[in-house]
């Protein structure tokens, strides 16, 4: 039988702000709850053998884990889709603002993954210099100046969108870098004050955590309906060659 040639195959991927955003919250809410038991595993220290393997999975104050690895493809997801955004926007005045927040966010992501801020993290600087417990985690201070730093360089920008959007960015970046910068640096006060192994240094992690994942959540919404009052569909080739 002779075979039939078919120069391309459609495989159409229908994506709902809407949808999408609702599942991620579940997940969030999965991943926190997750996290909670984890918290109270470690704090009982750990009252059975599955406890600790459980706390390892899904606590949100560790690496290479469940809630790690989450926030690292979305904050990818988020890259990728500021990234299709820049493709559009090429004759745009403020292209290079979207090409460089799609980097910006795909290095966020891989600092999720593999925690490349905690190379900042240097106790003898902190002794040295007395710093306030609340730069109990030194990373918080080169942190801060380059929030500030892309606040300033990144206002022409959120000025520039629809007031929708610019609203939902905004909201976005103040719930993310609330949890990740400003419960960061509540957190070190709460580990000086009370230390590491209690209760409310606990809660202050989830909360942390909790802030980043939804910051995420609203910004992934607010890339995909913007997106979807650009164009209704994108068209996405993928060229496959025996060479």
């Amino acid at each position: 039988m002779q075979q039939v040639s078919i120069d391309s195959v459609e495989l159409p991927i229908h994506l709902s702000a809407k949808i999408i955003a609702r599942r991620l919250s579940v997940t969030v809410l999965c991943l926190t709850l997750a996290g909670v038991l984890s918290g109270y595993f470690w704090l009982s220290e750990f009252p059975f053998p599955a406890s600790k393997w459980f706390y390892e999975l899904f606590s949100l104050d560790r690496e290479f884990n469940i809630p790690a690895w989450y926030s690292s493809f979305s904050l990818l997801f988020c890259s990728g889709l500021l990234k299709v955004i820049t493709a559009m926007k090429t004759k745009d005045r403020h292209f290079v603002d979207w090409k460089t927040l799609s980097l910006i966010f795909f290095y966020l992501s891989l600092d999720e993954a593999f925690s490349f801020h905690e190379i900042l993290i240097i106790p003898s600087v902190r002794q040295s210099l007395h710093l306030n417990p609340v730069f109990f985690q030194t990373w918080v201070i080169p942190g801060a100046i380059l929030v500030g730093v892309f606040a300033f360089k990144y206002l022409k920008f959120l000025l520039h969108l629809p007031q929708k959007t610019r609203y939902l960015f905004l909201i976005a970046a103040i719930v993310y870098v609330g949890g990740g910068l400003g419960m960061e640096m509540v957190g070190g006060l709460l580990r000086v004050d009370f230390g590491r192994h209690t209760l409310i240094t606990l809660i202050g992690i989830i909360v942390e955590e909790f802030l980043e994942m939804v910051g995420i959540v609203i910004f992934i919404y607010a890339l995909l309906a913007y997106l979807s009052s650009l164009r209704e569909s994108i068209q996405l080739k993928i060229y496959i060659s025996e060479k």
